[in-house]
């Protein structure tokens, strides 16, 4: 034993303490006391490339609920952090960064791979500097991180260490070393009449889940809080709330304005993130008395428009608000979704949106990438067989085959990533982590040769600027990156060979939708006019 391992233990016991159980550790050389000390008391892997580390992290935490570790050596390492950092602020993720760090003596004077890493990533997470290593202030080390790891979001810990950075044993000094106080959370809710009160005054209202990872009991307690106020229950498609009860088409239902019209409510209740579908989002807006549960770092009411915004539990928070009597617009909205479906069902053929549709029934556990594919899973995709998760907090198509990995490592459920070829050029070193770690990680990509999503914007009349700066084809030869990682791989560009991959029995494999991104917004306007004529006039 020496002071570095020493030291390093206790900084990772409290983090066990806090919940922690994985670490992703990235090889080098001045976090050696770190790496050594989270092997031993964590399940842990090595990611070799830190931007990807850290977005397999994310993926973890996401899919456990838990804080998850992800560690690296000195110098610029800790910057490729910078982007899974800022998704994890955006969804109040508990992602935990580490970066070992040279010791003050060396800092200022040109020693090599050493410069500032306090507050690395400025005010994006919590930042804690752990000091080098003292005998004397064990206790106080213990301390300090059992605090800061109470509060969600990333946090980033800097860890100055002196050599010997090898296991050597060297005489310890006298140190005291027992466990930190533990600390309790009890989110008590605030009391409710009022709010239950305006809410039973208005009996059309409309209870929406936006994107939310926790693997609770809502899915039972917003359907009790629906049933008791006859509201109808919107789930997005990473809310982990859909089934047969619940409006999961209400992106197509609301571009129909008879429709948008009758179902107007007078109150919603809010729950979890910002939804995909800017339909829904407007259509919210002008609904006169919303009531938003908060149950992380800021209220989803960008337009300041709740009266009452409720700090607490989300399955807590529905069943005190739960109780009171039911309203029309449940089957109203019912009759809707029914209309829909069969409209869907009708009109669907091989496309994105079916590609989509077909991911979500197969998948135990789907991630999914921003851009087109979380949109069409929304808007198409239906009631999903298991969880769906989705980087929506900055809406970014980096690092999602690695968040995906991640997920897939900490949960051991057989995953999916849903993804267009752009996300895949972005994170290549995704597949390397999962081929390294030997995950059964099914990757199904889209590939339409570029950025569909801006064919469906103005700048998609401009063609000469369009193709080059916007659409950006690509040509790359997708079997190649399966070749290089050694993932199976399968071509499908059809209906019936896309459900026979998606049945077979999954592993580490690289499935390439192949799709005409030229097509692409017709398809979208066919499917949407299709469930517009089934939905007809409201009853």
């Amino acid at each position: 034993m020496n002071l570095n391992l020493l030291w390093a233990g206790a900084i990772l016991d409290e983090l066990r303490r806090a919940g922690v159980r994985e670490a992703v550790i990235c090889p080098g050389s001045r976090s050696a006391p770190l790496a050594i000390a989270a092997a031993q008391s964590f399940r842990s892997c090595v990611v070799l490339d830190e931007r990807s580390a850290a977005f397999f992290a994310l993926g973890a935490a996401k899919v456990s609920q838990r804080p998850v570790i992800v560690l690296c050596t000195s110098g610029s390492a800790g910057a490729h952090f910078l982007p899974a950092i800022l998704e994890a602020e955006a969804g109040a993720i508990p992602l935990i960064a580490i970066t070992a760090d040279r010791p003050p003596e060396l800092h200022g004077f040109g020693a090599p791979q050493t410069f500032d890493q306090q507050r690395l990533f400025g005010n994006h997470a919590r930042f804690l500097e752990l000091g080098a290593p003292d005998p004397a202030l064990v206790p106080h080390l213990r301390a300090t991180i059992a605090q800061a790891a109470r509060a969600s979001g990333p946090l980033h810990l800097n860890a100055p260490f002196r050599e010997p950075l090898a296991p050597i044993d060297q005489p310890m000094p006298c140190v005291r070393n027992e466990p930190a106080a533990q600390h309790f959370s009890a989110r008590g809710l605030p009391k409710l009449t009022a709010i239950a009160a305006e809410l039973s005054k208005r009996p059309r209202g409309v209870v929406v889940c936006g994107p939310r990872d926790a693997n609770d009991d809502l899915n039972a307690a917003a359907r009790e809080l629906s049933r008791s106020l006859g509201y109808a229950l919107i789930a997005d498609a990473a809310s982990q709330l859909r089934g047969d009860d619940a409006v999961s088409h209400a992106d197509l239902i609301l571009r129909s304005a008879p429709w948008a019209k009758a179902l107007k409510p007078e109150a919603v209740v809010r729950l979890g993130g910002g939804g995909s579908s800017k339909v829904v989002q407007a259509w919210l807006e002008e609904v006169p008395y919303q009531v938003v549960v908060r149950e992380r770092g800021e209220a989803i009411d960008p337009m300041h428009e709740a009266a009452a915004i409720i700090d607490a539990d989300g399955p807590a928070a529905c069943r005190a608000l739960a109780g009171h009597a039911q309203g029309p617009l449940q089957a109203l909205f019912a009759e809707a979704e029914r209309r829909a479906r069969a409209g869907l069902e009708t009109a669907m053929c091989w496309s994105e949106p079916f590609i989509a549709r077909e991911a979500t029934r197969a998948s135990e556990l789907l991630y999914a990438s921003s851009s087109m594919p979380v949109r069409d899973l929304d808007a198409f995709g239906g009631a999903p067989r298991g969880r769906v998760l989705a980087n929506r907090g900055l809406n970014g198509i980096d690092g999602i085959v690695s968040s995906a990995a991640g997920a897939a490592w900490a949960s051991g459920q057989a995953t999916t990533v849903l993804l267009g070829d752009l996300a895949l050029l972005h994170d290549l070193s995704g597949l390397v982590a999962a081929a390294r770690l030997h995950i059964s990680l099914r990757v199904l990509c889209v590939n339409n040769d570029g950025g569909g999503i801006f064919h469906f914007l103005p700048i998609a009349e401009h063609e000469q600027v369009f193709e080059p700066l916007f659409a950006t084809p690509h040509g790359m030869n997708l079997p190649g990156a399966a070749l290089l990682t050694g993932a199976a791989f399968t071509q499908v560009s059809d209906v019936k060979a896309l459900r026979a991959a998606l049945a077979a029995e999954q592993k580490f494999e690289l499935i390439e939708a192949r799709t005409d991104r030229t097509s692409n917004v017709e398809q979208h306007r066919a499917l949407r006019t299709a469930v517009l004529t089934a939905l007809g006039d409201p009853p």
